[in-house]
């Protein structure tokens, strides 16, 4: 990766407070645009530091959507995300008010906001201005889109907050946030944001990759903040079939169809030291420099070794095939620490066809390509940066230098396929194609022809499972369709049955190890931080229904 790149996008310069604490009561003051705002590199400056609240929110509000759905659980009771796993969630829960995954989008919406207001006063090429505010706009949009799914109605903040009043607004309904500020920035960044592939910088393929999906969400289920349920207007789906199918047709990005090594071709966007393939369409770039490491690798072992899931220390799981070393010395050699707080589960397992290369997504075994064998428990592979694990010089798990990703080609593929069956009733020869794409890719066959519109629209979402695992869109999936109760209540929790493990393996905390109950109404929605409704109070602000 380009290490000007890397620096942009993930180091913030001091003086850019951007407001940063405009929700607390004395908000600071932010360097205004007489003061700051000169040249054109400090606008590229103050857009790069939009950009760095994607990389500070992804240790938490990341892998808490997905918790205790039926792809992610945590190891130990203890742990961060045990409230969720209870359904006791409550809004002075740690993971809101010590772990920032409300505050940290408002931070960058403020930051966003200076750039929108400031930047067109700055003598710089026009073209460039307008792609400085594209890139802006877009973020905008998608932490708003983010805040919108995960906690409901919010305040409209737009404008740079220089007194304490712009930062006082009463909620506004997820409508109007999708009307007046989600949609609108994401039409102005895919005409604005530059072309070519995905470099670290949101391109207009990447912003018309997030409104196609804005659409797709818009169109399906969801609980307003005061415990209704609603569907959105259906017209979305023809709006979302038509901006996916602008990627697919025009766009620069296509499919991995190569892999590397023991690494499958989907997996390249994940293989360390590849950052940016012509799939990515919006990756989060960390370094091992400065504690800009992502600390997913940290948080996704259950265990620093593969006893329990491969039997105990002294098991050799691999003799029949001639390799006789124990589960214990086959331990990774990183002296990976013990997190767990995110982890698979054998639900999930169970959902990959036989053949389908995407079991690669459930790392249980690592071979190196110089022929030796580590083992470990389930984890997921997406979120692992080998060289950590396999104890590199220069590695340790705040220097980890393994990409998120966020948005890909083959999210297009499937938006496509998804909406298109909605809108038109029957999917299309060209959705069958989309979905058979990936499938292929996995070494898997086509897909039935001739499914109707219910059958074809259970085998997308089950391609979606299998296929954009571990980045982070499945609990927002099972909201969206209304499948979330379903399909988190009573799900398999024993690996024991069909996935392999040598020993009665459970290394997973829940109350509910034989069933769980329904997911609770009110847990659709997260809810305010109780810190932020005591500083709204004035402002007439309602808790989430439920909490």
């Amino acid at each position: 990766m380009n290490i000007k790149i890397k620096i942009s996008l993930l180091f913030i310069v001091g003086i850019l407070t951007s407001c940063e604490d405009f929700l607390q009561e004395e908000p600071i003051t932010f360097i205004s645009d007489a003061d700051y705002f000169i040249t054109a590199g400090d606008a590229r400056t103050a857009v790069d530091g939009v950009y760095r609240k994607l990389n500070d929110v992804q240790s938490r509000f990341w892998t808490v959507v997905d918790a205790y759905t039926d792809d992610q659980v945590s190891r130990t009771r203890g742990g961060n995300y045990d409230a969720f796993g209870t359904h006791t969630v409550t809004p002075s829960n740690p993971v809101f008010e010590q772990h920032n995954i409300y505050r940290d989008w408002w931070i960058g919406i403020g930051r966003a906001n200076n750039v929108i207001a400031y930047v067109p006063a700055i003598d710089m090429d026009e073209v460039e201005k307008n792609m400085v505010l594209g890139e802006a706009r877009a973020l905008r949009a998608l932490y708003y889109y983010q805040l919108v799914r995960a906690y409901g109605d919010m305040p409209m903040i737009t404008e740079a907050v220089v007194e304490v009043a712009d930062a006082q607004k009463p909620r506004s309904s997820v409508e109007e946030i999708y009307n007046q500020i989600i949609i609108p920035d994401l039409k102005f960044a895919e005409e604005w944001c530059r072309d070519g592939l995905h470099d670290g910088h949101i391109t207009k393929w990447t912003a018309k990759l997030l409104l196609s999906e804005v659409y797709l969400t818009y169109a399906g289920y969801r609980r307003t903040s005061q415990g209704g349920f609603i569907q959105g207007d259906a017209s979305n789906y023809a709006l979302a079939r038509d901006k996916a199918k602008e990627v697919i047709d025009n766009s620069p990005n296509s499919l991995n169809l190569v892999g590397s090594g023991n690494t499958p071709a989907f997996g390249m966007a994940w293989e360390d030291n590849n950052p940016f393939t012509k799939e990515a369409m919006l990756e989060l770039s960390y370094v091992q420099t400065l504690g800009l490491g992502s600390w997913l690798s940290r948080e996704s072992n259950g265990n620093g070794n593969g006893s329990g899931y491969w039997g105990r220390a002294n098991n050799r799981p691999f003799s029949a095939s001639g390799n006789n070393s124990t589960v214990r010395q086959m331990d990774f050699p990183g002296n990976i620490p013990s997190q767990g707080q995110q982890i698979p589960t054998p639900d999930f397992y169970d959902a990959f066809e036989p053949g389908d290369e995407r079991l690669w997504s459930i790392m249980t075994k690592y071979e190196t390509s110089g022929g030796e064998t580590y083992v470990c428990q389930p984890t997921f592979r997406k979120f692992i940066d080998i060289s950590y694990y396999l104890g590199e010089e220069g590695t340790n798990f705040q220097y980890t230098n393994s990409n998120i990703v966020l948005y890909r080609y083959a999210d297009a593929l499937l938006i496509y396929a998804e909406a298109q069956n909605e809108a038109d009733g029957a999917p299309n020869t060209a959705a069958y194609k989309a979905v058979n794409d990936l499938r292929n890719r996995a070494d898997l066959g086509n897909l039935n022809s001739g499914l109707s519109q219910t059958d074809f629209r259970n085998a997308v979402l089950q391609e979606r499972r299998v296929e954009l695992n571990a980045e982070f869109k499945r609990r927002f999936d099972l909201i969206r369709t209304n499948r979330l109760v379903d399909e988190t209540t009573n799900i398999n929790l024993d690996w024991t049955i069909n996935q392999g493990s040598l020993s009665d393996y459970n290394n997973v905390f829940t109350p509910f190890y034989n069933g769980r109950p329904a997911w609770p109404d009110n847990e659709w929605l997260f809810p305010i931080p109780q810190s932020e409704m005591d500083l709204n109070k004035d402002n007439n602000w309602v808790q989430n229904k439920g909490y």
